[in-house]
């Protein structure tokens, strides 16, 4: 073998070993990185002026395993509603790993939820939905815990709650992902069973909640079926966000058709994630996100466990009463 075979040899020997060693660390959670970021601003920070009226939201995700990680996500949690006092909290699927619950006396619902979030720093509903890990249990436990916890939320599959901050409604619709990204029969219904809620809603803020992203640059990016199905909804009915986990880091990502995806799965685990065409913010950090919503504004704002990372800001004011009060500020 000559001098430029063996060379070539060696550099395609080393290219595969690093190759190789990137995709082990990869799936490992060794190598954690952000891809592609780009520069932006980071927003104004929110602030809450009075919480009798305002809407507040605590978004979490993945939050089914017990790691050093999902410990510091919680702390940073607990600190932030000392301050804020939320009126509710979301946990968007992957409640129990790797398996789900056996039942409704699994001890998993003990440990992973009411001591992880203990009522004296968490006073308030979370509105739960299913994820794919919850699918290797029993489901219907879950939905039935509903009726033993004063704070676990999830009365079905699928199902919508209202909250009202004077005269505005704030719809959030809690749907069933794993049936749709599994192309399961009963995936129909739950797309029809949204059709029909967000045709009926008259809110000024509508929020749709799942497990599965519709868009994403993370590791699993946007199933498929999910794709397919869920962005004409959301687009056609004005809907105002879909917030999802799934993929394990924060993200925000731009539809291009009036509503915004966030992602917030990196309550417990962590993956790299990347910046796409559609990408506004994202983010490979454990953390958790904060909507905050008073006088037809939203602010949605990702946290990592030390720091603010990113806000959003939405104005649904009508613009008559954006000029009226720009004309008192000056």
């Amino acid at each position: 073998m000559n001098k430029i075979a063996k060379r070539t040899v060696v550099v395609v020997a080393l290219a595969l070993l690093v190759y190789g060693g990137y995709r082990v660390a990869a799936h490992n959670q060794w190598l954690i990185v952000t891809l592609g970021e780009r520069a932006f601003e980071i927003g104004a920070s929110p602030e809450v002026i009075d919480p009798d009226s305002e809407f507040s939201l605590l978004v979490v995700g993945d939050t089914g395993y017990d790691s050093p990680q999902r410990a510091e996500v919680v702390a940073a949690m607990r600190r932030h509603t000392s301050e804020t006092v939320p009126d509710a909290a979301v946990l968007l699927g992957d409640n129990f790993y790797e398996r789900g619950v056996d039942s409704v006396d699994d001890p998993r619902f003990q440990t992973d939820f009411e001591n992880l979030f203990d009522e004296h720093s968490f006073p308030f509903p979370f509105y739960v939905c299913l994820g794919n890990h919850d699918y290797g249990g029993d489901v219907s436990a879950q939905v039935r815990y509903t009726e033993i916890s004063d704070r676990w939320m999830m009365p079905a599959n699928h199902y919508a709650v209202r909250h009202r901050i004077g005269d505005d409604a704030i719809d959030l619709f809690v749907i069933d992902t794993y049936l749709i990204a599994n192309r399961d029969r009963r995936a129909n219904e739950e797309l029809v069973w949204l059709d029909q809620q967000l045709s009926q809603s008259d809110a000024r803020f509508k929020i749709v909640i799942g497990h599965h992203p519709a868009i994403s640059g993370g590791k699993h990016g946007a199933s498929p079926a999910i794709a397919e199905s869920l962005p004409g909804l959301l687009r056609d009915h004005a809907v105002d966000l879909y917030l999802s986990g799934h993929d394990h880091d924060l993200q925000l990502n731009e539809s291009g058709q009036g509503w915004c995806q966030i992602v917030s799965g990196s309550g417990s685990k962590l993956r790299s994630t990347s910046w796409t065409e559609q990408t506004a913010f994202a983010k490979a950090a454990p953390g958790f996100c904060w909507l905050l919503i008073r006088d037809g504004e939203l602010w949605v704002t990702f946290y990592s466990c030390e720091n603010r990372l990113f806000t959003y800001h939405l104005d649904k004011r009508p613009a008559k009463d954006v000029a009226t009060m720009q004309g008192r500020t000056l």
